[in-house]
């Protein structure tokens, strides 16, 4: 078969690849050399890698005034930073408050302890009152050797107590009686017990 004979349509697929790339070489063209004329189809493809870039959103300028804003994480730092500032405020108001408390209570029971001491001591005193001056007037009614005997067992505060409130005829015949160091230390402890309550009553 004579190849100039070939049918029609065996044609159609050499002459489709061939504009394919008649297209192409004009599109590089286009782009590569200015000025190069454009097939329509290449000018359809260039419009439309145009328009899509022309359709992607386009960053706004900053404004002035937004420039020293504080960001929305900077604001949540501020405010979460004031209501720990308050939590702990009111965590610290309420340990005073509850100090404050604990301590009036421990006042008051110290209170209800002094006063309960002060009726004890009352009492205490209202009793050696009474067994001093029992003491005492026994003391007043024995012989001297027997006072001064019962007086050595004594210790030398009760026996002082005792020789001051007797009176002095029968406090120095008991002295008499009791052992010359021991009579002498007694002796002195009341004058200076003597001196003591003379000051007091000036």
């Amino acid at each position: 078969m004579i190849p100039c004979m070939t049918p029609a349509g065996a044609l159609r697929p050499l002459f489709r690849r061939s504009v394919c790339r008649i297209l192409t070489v004009s599109c590089v063209l286009s782009l590569a050399v200015p000025g190069v004329a454009v097939p329509a189809g290449a000018q359809t493809a260039s419009n439309l890698r145009n328009a899509s870039a022309a359709a992607l959103p386009v960053p706004a300028p900053a404004e002035p005034g937004d420039a020293g804003a504080p960001s929305d994480a900077a604001l949540y730092c501020q405010n979460m930073g004031a209501a720990a500032s308050d939590a702990r405020l009111a965590w610290q108001t309420w340990n005073l408050i509850a100090l404050e408390e604990r301590l009036q209570n421990r006042i008051r029971e110290l209170e209800q302890k002094r006063a309960e001491y002060e009726e004890w001591v009352q009492r205490r005193e209202k009793v050696l009152g009474e067994v001093e001056g029992h003491v005492v007037s026994i003391f007043q009614r024995m012989r001297p050797e027997a006072a001064a005997a019962q007086l050595a067992t004594l210790d030398e505060d009760t026996a002082v107590a005792v020789l001051v409130k007797l009176n002095a005829r029968a406090a120095s015949q008991i002295l008499d009686e009791m052992d010359p160091a021991r009579a002498a230390q007694l002796t002195h402890s009341m004058a200076g017990l003597s001196k003591s309550e003379a000051q007091g009553s000036l």
